[in-house]
């Protein structure tokens, strides 16, 4: 048995309590709190807007013509059909009285009149355009092919333009306007963002890797793991912005959507972030899909742990809730509060050993060293740069407390937001041998299943972090 590892799980077990700064978790709470109501006030808008086309859609005739104006709409054409007709017969009166076809007002005249004719047919073809909109749009929605991922001011629109709730205008050029009641102004029918459609391309794409990563019978590692996030890569860049909104937001290979909570990852200054996400969202579901098919094919067979290691198991299972518990920490944090989400984390970390020479910062408290080391006060974008070139842009860092030096610390490549990442994390951190700590990783979908973690550890949180947008 293992005696030095029966010390360390009774240490364990004395410091793994929630001992986390009661302001750290008061301003996560805070902000969890805020992020809630504003998630719950975007889905309740969104469900107004899908219920008004609904009900628009309920309410039609099978033998309604679509594409048909409804009167206010044809009453705005038609006026300014007889505004510029009026003109053009004004125009064509003046020109005959003008001998000279060379002077500038025989010139005015003759434009004016080429250009009423130019905005019927602009005109024409502008409203045949939203005729066919109208009836893709009203066709799409009712087929639940537009997807969740437009943003709320799109299908806003939307809903009023394709359900004779807007209020149309024919504005200079016979261009089709409609009128924006939260701008208070008419827009052009052209420059209107149309709400786009769920991209089953792309998701059929990655339904299909990962059946063909099921039937490899193996799970996924080394150059193989590389292969398939390039693919995966690939798949989610193909169709530009609107292609990663949908699989961020829409439900295909992952039950319910990715459900991201933080909606600072859908503005478009966040879309390298926002992609990232979702590449590791999918990549962790054809990671387990990997584990499930070689799970699967996997022959039975004999065989047991030696005496030792039973032993090393047996006594260490507690340390298992404790990795559980570790890894749901900062579920569903948002990213603004990255930096206090990390730090919660390693304060746990740091209490394992306090003898070790290796601890941990996040990336602010390590950049904050950083500055004061090289003796910097007014830090600038290139102070910002010079300490990701040396020592890279992680969210932890190593650092030496005993000596103080950076010059032996380095960043660590985890993922924060991947509880599986955090849950080995935990563990590599504990003395364990490698034949148990490969046991309690192989048995991480095992344990997730059959256990829930302590409620003891899901209300911690964060401080207020500096410098997390570094």
């Amino acid at each position: 048995m293992n005696k030095q590892l029966v010390k360390g799980e009774a240490f364990v077990r004395q410091t793994a309590q929630p001992t986390w700064n009661k302001a750290l978790t008061s301003s996560l709470n805070t902000g969890l709190d805020q992020l809630a109501q504003i998630n719950a006030a975007k889905k309740a808008e969104r469900n107004q807007i899908n219920n008004k086309v609904s009900t628009y859609i309920n309410q039609l005739n099978s033998d309604i013509d679509l594409t048909n104006l409804n009167d206010s709409q044809q009453q705005a054409v038609t006026n300014y059909l007889v505004q510029e007709r009026n003109k053009y017969a004004e125009a064509a009166t003046q020109i005959t009285k003008i001998e000279d076809p060379s002077s500038q007002e025989y010139l005015d005249y003759r434009d004016q009149m080429n250009g009423i004719q130019r905005s019927f047919g602009n005109l024409a073809n502008q409203l045949n355009k939203y005729k066919e909109d109208k009836v893709s749009y009203l066709k799409d929605f009712d087929d639940r092919r537009v997807s969740d991922g437009n943003e709320i001011g799109s299908l806003k629109k939307a809903s009023r333009i394709y359900t004779d709730e807007g209020s149309m205008g024919i504005g200079p050029g016979g261009q089709v306007t409609f009128w924006d009641d939260d701008d208070g102004k008419y827009e052009n029918y052209s420059t209107i963002q149309k709400p786009f459609l769920k991209d089953f391309r792309a998701a059929d794409s990655i339904l299909q890797l990962n059946e063909s990563v099921y039937s490899a019978g193996q799970s996924l590692s080394g150059a193989r793991q590389d292969m398939i996030r390039n693919k995966l890569k690939n798949m989610i860049s193909s169709g530009g912005r609107d292609t990663v909104l949908s699989l961020a937001s829409d439900d295909f290979l992952i039950e319910g959507g990715l459900n991201l909570q933080d909606p600072s990852l859908f503005e478009p200054e966040n879309q390298d972030l926002l992609a990232e996400t979702v590449l590791n969202s999918y990549m962790d579901a054809l990671t387990n899909t990997s584990k499930q098919g070689a799970n699967d094919k996997r022959p039975a067979s004999g065989g047991g742990f030696s005496g030792a290691l039973k032993d090393e198991i047996s006594t260490s299972e507690g340390v298992v809730n404790d990795a559980l518990n570790f890894s749901t920490l900062t579920k569903n944090v948002p990213g603004k509060l990255r930096e206090n989400k990390t730090k919660v984390l390693l304060n746990e970390l740091n209490k394992i050993d306090t003898s070790s020479n290796v601890n941990y910062l996040t990336r602010g408290e390590m950049y904050n060293k950083y500055l004061e080391v090289n003796e910097i006060e007014d830090e600038s974008k290139e102070d910002r740069d010079n300490f990701k070139k040396e020592f890279g842009n992680s969210q932890i860092y190593t650092y030496n407390p005993k000596t103080r030096s950076l010059g032996d610390s380095q960043a660590v490549n985890i993922n924060t937001d991947n509880p599986k990442d955090l849950y080995k994390f935990y563990l590599d951190n504990l003395d364990l041998s490698t034949k148990a700590r490969n046991h309690f990783y192989n048995n991480y979908d095992n344990y997730t299943k059959s256990s829930t973690p302590s409620n003891s550890s899901t209300n911690s949180s964060k401080s207020g972090g500096s410098l997390d947008n570094i």
